[in-house]
Parts: structure tokens; sequence; C-alpha cells
């Protein structure tokens, strides 16, 4: 048996929006990373993931910071890289939960980045991301025929969303880290 990260979108907070691989994933993981930030006790992506669980899962919650001190962020990244090896090394199916789509602005894109070449296989699983299950939940098309979606990080400038705004047909404003943020977990990968 070889260790292997999997990184899940649990999709927008109904269990039963998970995917069928997610939920099969999730049941034969050995490790449950549950990412939280430090002002919150628990983990929004596990609970949604908790009915698939299997009962010896082991859960272990990573703080992920949301703070502007780049030496606070650093350690925090280094240190959740250190535990997840750690696991990888013991040879555990580890599952990192993620709110919506792993790949669509989430914390798993810079866990991605500082593992990807660590020696283990990572395989990522596709979620429903929250803004197609309002479209659905609501009944509305996101696109039809030849429309446009843009998809925005919220923190853009007024003048570049105006712009935006002027060229596409639906818009849909979603969150992000800042910048600063960005530029340091590109630093620690490399």
């Amino acid at each position: 048996m070889a260790g292997i990260l999997y990184g899940v979108g649990v999709g927008p907070g109904d269990p039963e929006l998970l995917t069928l691989k997610a939920a099969a994933v999730i049941k034969e993981a050995d490790i449950i990373l549950a990412p939280k930030t430090e002002k919150k006790e628990d983990s929004v992506a596990l609970s949604i993931a908790k009915p698939f669980l299997k009962p010896d899962a082991e859960i272990v919650k990573l703080v992920f910071p949301m703070v502007s001190d780049d030496k606070e962020l650093i350690e925090a990244w280094q240190s959740n890289k250190e535990v997840i090896l750690d696991l990888l090394k013991a040879d555990k199916k580890v599952v990192f939960l993620t709110l919506g789509d792993p790949m669509f602005y989430s914390t798993y894109i810079y866990v991605y980045r500082l593992l990807e070449n660590c020696g283990y296989p990572i395989e990522t699983v596709p979620g429903v991301t929250a803004f197609c299950a309002i479209g659905s939940h609501i009944g509305y098309p996101l696109v039809d025929g030849d429309n446009v979606l843009t998809i925005v990080p919220a923190t853009m400038s007024e003048a570049k969303l105006d712009k935006v705004l002027a060229e596409t047909d639906n818009v849909v404003l979603m969150k992000r880290l800042c910048g600063r943020k960005s530029v340091l977990f590109r630093e620690l990968v490399q």
C-alpha cells in the first residue's frame, strides 16, 4: 500500500450534492483532512462529508489562518505540508476536503502546489460549485445559446469590474485570497 492524497470537492453545502466519486473516495479514506480557519472550531467541509465517513476514519483539522502576517502564513502552510507528508509516508489514504470544487478558488490549490512534486500520487475529485447550484436552485440558466458567463473575484477594482460587466451577459462574483498570499505561496512552492 502506498500513501495517496485526494483533494475532494464536497459541493456547496448539501451532502446530497456530492458526486458519487467524492462519496466513494471519502468512504475509503484512512485520514480526513478538515481545513478550518483559526477563528472557527469546526470545518464546514467536514460537516458536509460526515455522512460518508467510515467509522474508523481519523479526522485531522488543519488550520489555515486568514491573516496578513507573512511569517505566520508561511509557518502555518509549512506545518500543514509536513503533517500531510507524514501521513503519506505512513501509507495512508488521505482526503483533503474542500467546499465547492478543489480547483476553483480553493485552499486545496495551494496544498496541491506545495505537494505536487512530493513523490506521492495526488488525485483531485471535482465538486459542484456554489454558483451552479444556485442557478439550478432558482431556475436561472447561467448561460444559454451564445451567452457569455464571466467569473471574477469579488475583490477586483470597480473600474475593472465595470469593463467586465460591459462585455458579458452574466457574471459570477467569487471570493479569493488577497494577492499577497498568492505571491507567498508561489514563493513557497519554488
